[in-house]
């Protein structure tokens, strides 16, 4: 692909992630609010479920839609919507149990592990300057984490392995949404997952009357399919290297939403960290606008 283009479409996935970032840090506010009331494991039921039922609603009214939906790697689509249960599981379950400032921060870390395999698998190159930035803003979520016996504990691990499980399929995705399109790996992202959720969401199945959890689980399910429509289209146009420092941001939206709902009120590192992290995506995105390489 010409350098140019390259460029351009770099741009393109800019855009699309600062999209996902509003969708995840929603996602993640409304996870803790729902959880209040109801397991996570049915939380994440409730999200696929209600998910698949607006895009059978919207291909119905939009019927061009029809013509987008193609799975032409079946292996693959299966592979990535097996990955994304596992995230999604272990993600939610982390909401319910950590603080949101720090589960966010290790959610963070997905971009950087998507990029390290990416590399790994040749299937992309990385720049000092973009390396750089990436690491720069990784220092910033160690700042924001305060690495203390308050904080880190035991917990965590499951916030790293929905990470990791994450990266491996943003790695995917960006195949996927090239030659079967955003939506049909949605599509299939979200039936695989409801498919492996049943069995685990169905021992504490309950419909809740409670109308503040209903609305924390449609706000859940609405940013649901923002984030992962737009991760999608991101990893379709731009390098993951690209891509990684803007979901530092998610850091910062995440730890204001908690304080304002939640009252968790965010450290003096907190802020320290977040100039951090605001100033490498600022740099990153700046380079992509006037670098050639």
């Amino acid at each position: 692909m010409p350098e140019n283009n390259q460029e351009t479409e770099n741009w393109r996935g800019i855009l699309w992630a600062m999209l996902s970032v509003l969708g995840a840090s929603a996602m993640a506010v409304s996870v803790r609010g729902a959880s209040l009331g109801l397991d996570t494991k049915l939380i994440v039921g409730y999200r696929l479920f209600f998910t698949l039922i607006f895009i059978g609603l919207l291909i119905l009214i939009v019927p061009r839609l029809r013509s987008e939906i193609r799975f032409n790697q079946p292996r693959a689509h299966l592979v990535r919507g097996i990955l994304m249960a596992f995230s999604i599981h272990l993600g939610f379950y982390t909401l319910s149990i950590v603080p949101l400032a720090a589960a966010a921060i290790l959610f963070a870390t997905a971009p950087i592990f998507a990029t390290i395999i990416s590399v790994l698998l040749g299937r992309e190159t990385i720049g000092f300057r973009r390396t750089l930035a990436i690491l720069v803003g990784f220092i910033g979520t160690i700042i924001v984490m305060r690495p203390s016996s308050e904080i880190i504990d035991t917990n965590m691990i499951y916030g790293i392995g929905s990470s990791i499980f994450f990266g491996f399929s943003l790695v995917m995705s960006r195949n996927l949404a090239r030659t079967d399109g955003p939506l049909s790996t949605l599509i299939s992202t979200s039936v695989i997952g409801l498919v492996i959720t049943l069995p685990l969401a169905a021992p504490v199945f309950e419909v809740t009357t409670d109308i503040t959890i209903i609305l924390w689980t449609l706000i859940l399910i609405l940013f649901g399919i923002l984030r992962q429509y737009s991760d999608i289209q991101a990893y379709r146009y731009a390098q993951a290297a690209v891509i990684a420092p803007i979901s530092y941001i998610r850091v910062v939206l995440i730890g204001l939403m908690a304080y304002l709902f939640f009252n968790e009120t965010p450290a003096v590192s907190t802020y320290i960290g977040a100039a951090i992290i605001i100033a490498a995506t600022i740099y990153i995105t700046n380079r992509e606008r006037l670098a050639k390489n």
